[in-house]
């Protein structure tokens, strides 16, 4: 697969944002029944299976211990990320979960100092904290100022998160090397397939499997819909980002997110916008736009 450029990417990756906005809308037509880490596997493992068909006519690339490896380190990343979401929100509020997620492309930034050389973050952690700061506004408007947040979920969410801010630069990094030459498509298939094994795993272990006799035809439709476009297409899409864009960045279009749920809850569902919201549409464009223009690498890799 021939390399996107800068603005390619960027465009792909404002898709992903509306995408992630889209998904919860279609994630609340799910059974509340059924165990969420289980629907996360069967999310993540029909995501993996509707690559097989392209994966099988270009022809399955070698694939090695150390890339099998690489994978396997990915794949459970994306379990301990959804896992610890899960265990959270049976402890605390999806507004608790939402803010500290608003740290996960601070730490990303630190991971990829780490695992990543150059000399951009710097220029990126200005608007990357305007970013989160307009996040946080966004998010908090709907939050209980007087409830605090239980210290067990915030841990637990807090290692996911970790793992979560991860993923883009230790995925750059492996590309670089044990994965090299992998297209997006081979990355999303392999990744999301050892993921979905480590959550079926957990859900054996913690008796979830037990919930798959409540799935309706209606549910897998929508799991189907989730498979297809909330995931399948948007790791895709940050595959194909990845090395593009530096890694703090992409994960930073989580914030466009955001932005995106609270123009619909404008535009669509009536509601009249808050000044606190006003200006945190604001901080989160302004942050966007120096996040973006700071990221473009020196030399453009696939």
């Amino acid at each position: 697969m021939n390399p996107v450029n800068f603005t390619q990417a960027n465009l792909g990756m404002l898709l992903w944002a509306a995408l992630i906005a889209a998904s919860f809308f279609a994630a609340a037509q799910v059974s509340r029944a059924i165990d969420p880490v289980l629907l996360t596997a069967l999310r993540l493992l029909f995501s993996a299976l509707l690559f097989v068909p392209l994966l099988w006519s270009r022809g399955l690339s070698s694939m090695t211990l150390a890339a099998l490896a690489a994978h396997g380190a990915l794949g459970l990343l994306l379990a301990l990320y959804f896992g610890s979401l899960f265990e959270a929100l049976r402890h605390t509020s999806a507004v608790n979960t939402g803010t500290l997620y608003t740290l996960v492309p601070l730490l990303t930034l630190l991971f990829e100092g780490w695992l990543l050389p150059g000399d951009s973050r710097r220029r990126r952690l200005l608007p990357m904290l305007t970013a989160a700061a307009g996040a946080l506004l966004l998010i908090l408007k709907g939050g209980a100022p007087d409830q605090l947040p239980s210290w067990y979920a915030m841990g637990v969410y807090g290692l996911g998160c970790l793992a979560m801010a991860a993923y883009p630069p230790l995925s750059q990094r492996f590309k670089a090397g044990s994965l090299q030459g992998r297209s997006p498509a081979a990355m999303t298939f392999w990744n999301m397939l050892f993921g979905s094994l480590f959550l079926f795993v957990a859900c054996l272990a913690s008796g979830g499997w037990r919930s798959a006799s409540l799935l309706t035809g209606n549910d897998l439709l929508w799991l189907l819909y989730l498979a297809m476009f909330a995931t399948l297409a948007t790791f895709w899409l940050l595959h194909r980002a990845i090395g593009v864009i530096a890694p703090s960045t992409v994960i930073s279009y989580v914030y466009l997110s955001t932005l995106f749920l609270t123009l619909f809850h404008w535009l669509w569902l009536g509601q009249a916008p808050h000044p606190g919201e006003l200006l945190g549409v604001l901080l989160v464009a302004l942050g966007m736009l120096g996040l973006v223009r700071s990221s473009r690498p020196k030399a453009i890799t696939a």
